[in-house]
């Protein structure tokens, strides 16, 4: 039964190579040099590579997706103190103040 070998789980390259040693089978990333566990059986050696794959994959997807979800928080945030900044405050303590004063920048 052919098992589909998923990338490398740290680098996300494809370019890996199954040893077989004396008592043992593993697979390594030729890229960035990390390497599966040892495992007795060809068949076994594959199964574990592929499930750390899969999790450290899909755990730097959810990491991304918060990530994302935090940096649109921030880009709001940023354009709420640049707005702040050019217009003051909608309903600051000084609104009705700087309105006085603009009414009155007007008149003359």
């Amino acid at each position: 039964m052919a098992t589909l070998i998923e990338p490398c789980p740290f680098c996300d390259s494809g370019h890996l190579h199954i040893s077989h040693h004396l008592l043992s089978h593993s697979v390594a990333c030729q890229t960035c040099k990390s390497t599966g566990p040892h495992r007795r059986r060809l068949q076994d050696a594959l199964l574990e590579w592929n499930h750390t794959s899969k999790l450290l994959r899909s755990a730097r997807t959810l990491e991304n997706s918060h990530v994302h979800g935090r940096l649109h928080e921030l880009e709001d945030a940023v354009r709420n103190l640049a707005s702040a900044l050019r217009h003051g405050p909608a309903n600051g303590p000084n609104s009705a103040a700087r309105k006085k004063s603009e009414a009155l920048e007007m008149e003359h």
